[in-house]
């Protein structure tokens, strides 16, 4: 009976204490929501952009540092938002398909995208590949 008593008393405490740490969470995440819900990619005459939101984040590859293209198919868990991968790191927003860089330097880019073989060609146009 009293270890009931002091697991309700720990409950009532706790839930104190909970929600101002539930106000300052959905203060913190409802932003990041509205940044991380869209992707721009742009493939520019000197780099591909990938960019978050309103332009923040931001990731820039020039083409002289890209060495592949590939279309890639991420498993579940990569997730979304940024995330670092095997090898490198990937920014998506939705779904599973995205387009993969390798670099010069032997790290890894994936850019999340629903036109992976678009994304792709626009790429190696750029590059002077396709």
């Amino acid at each position: 009976m009293v270890v009931v008593a002091l697991l309700i008393l720990a409950a009532v405490l706790t839930m104190e204490s909970l929600v101002p740490a539930l106000l300052i969470g959905s203060l913190v995440a409802i932003p990041l929501l509205f940044v991380f819900t869209r992707l721009t990619v742009v493939v520019g005459a000197e780099e591909v952009s990938a960019a978050f939101g309103r332009g923040w984040p931001r990731r820039a590859i020039r083409h002289a540092e890209i060495v592949s293209v590939a279309s890639v198919r991420n498993t579940w868990w990569h997730g979304w938002g940024i995330r670092y991968i095997s090898g490198g790191s990937m920014y998506n927003v939705a779904g599973l398909d995205a387009v993969e860089l390798v670099l010069e330097s032997g790290k890894k880019f994936r850019i999340g995208t629903d036109q992976p073989d678009e994304l792709r060609s626009a790429i190696n146009v750029r590059l002077g590949i396709g």
